[in-house]
């Protein structure tokens, strides 16, 4: 089946139309290229394809640097150069917030397009008494080996190199998850340390982490530049990351549901107040706050937090998200809660995928 790719759509496939009609969205192929497509799933309104070749190429396709990007999957445009990349998030992220003519999109943060990821999850076998690590393939059970990755940073391609060997009830579904810390790469459950500026972290394979090392000291230091005092909510803090850098000049309190989280915030956080809890159930009875800070998973907000963000009465709401869909909801039930989108700014930490961190900066209007 012949097709041709028109725009990216939300989530990074391109969209296309069949002969009847039907909107038809496309893994491999690029805007306006053109190729031959298989139909994996069909619906009655749309269809999803990958696409078998290329005959009309873009002029911003190049040749993937990876030997098995193709078969790994986790890299969806790394045959589409950085700057189509960059270009193509930024039209993505306008597109969906067309409907706030009043926000202002500033220019996008980019950083090193390889080597920049910090976290990764492995597959562990051992094949003949030798241990190795690949990536599970997308949609499938099945491993693929890889000698190296040009996304990952410099140690854990070392660690791809000469993987540890480890017993069976040391890993679980076969899966090494790994991050880089000051002092090595932690592929259990110990804890260790990431210096991000002038701030050592905790960290440990239990709880999330930023993955770009790079980026995240300009995404800090954003963030913090939009915070007005003294009283601010650090609302999903994780491990206190945002709240490192702003106790120091303001009384916070950071809200996290996962107990590890707060057990290593607690390790290097000295004045912030801590509270376990899901963040939709924790209403305490404030009258003001200056500022929220909001960084939830990508579901968002559950559908009580927006109100009761607003029952505080901030003069404004720092969201920072790693998907752009549910942001967008949640700013507009935001907005008619009488908040104004101010502005928008793409943090790239996800080069060669479609992926992106956004900080929306919302204020109250009057």
């Amino acid at each position: 089946m012949y097709v041709k790719a028109e725009k990216f759509a939300q989530g990074g496939r391109s969209i296309g139309h069949l002969d009847d009609g039907r909107i038809v969205f496309i893994d491999g192929l690029f805007p306006r290229e053109e190729g031959e497509i298989s139909i994996t799933d069909e619906k009655k309104d749309y269809c999803i394809a990958d696409t078998l070749s290329v005959s009309v190429a873009s002029p911003h396709r190049r040749k993937s640097p990876c030997p098995v990007s193709s078969q790994c999957g986790g890299c969806p445009w790394i045959e589409l150069d950085y700057d189509a990349q960059i270009q193509a998030k930024v039209s993505l992220i306008s597109e969906l917030f067309s409907d706030f003519p009043e926000i202002t999109f500033e220019e996008p943060v980019t950083g090193p397009e390889f080597g920049y990821r910090s976290r990764a999850r492995f597959q562990y076998t051992i094949r003949n008494g030798k241990a190795s690590l690949g990536f599970c393939a997308e949609n499938s059970n099945r491993n693929v080996e890889i000698k190296s990755c040009p996304v990952v940073d410099e140690r854990l391609n070392d660690l791809i190199k000469n993987p540890p060997r480890l017993n069976a009830w040391e890993l679980k579904n076969q899966e090494l998850s790994c991050i880089t810390a000051d002092d090595g790469v932690l592929y259990d459950d110990r804890p260790g340390w990431i210096t991000v500026g002038d701030r050592s972290l905790p960290v440990s394979n239990r709880v999330f982490f930023q993955s770009n090392l790079i980026l995240l000291p300009k995404l800090i230091e954003y963030v913090v530049s939009l915070t007005e005092g003294p009283k601010v909510m650090d609302l999903y803090s994780g491990v206190g990351t945002f709240s490192a850098f702003l106790e120091d000049k303001y009384d916070v309190t950071a809200v996290e549901i996962n107990k590890a989280c707060l057990s290593l915030a607690r390790k290097h956080l000295k004045k912030t107040n801590f509270f376990t809890s899901p963040v939709e159930k924790w209403n305490p009875k404030v009258s003001k706050v200056d500022t929220v800070i909001v960084d939830p998973p990508r579901v968002g907000l559950d559908k009580a937090v927006p109100q009761m963000i607003a029952s505080w009465n901030p003069k404004r709401i720092v969201y920072v998200s790693c998907f752009a869909p549910t942001m967008h909801r949640d700013v507009k039930r935001l907005a008619d809660l009488g908040y104004k989108a101010q502005s928008l700014r793409v943090f790239d930490f996800y080069a060669q995928t479609p992926h992106l961190e956004c900080v929306v900066l919302m204020s109250m209007i009057g």
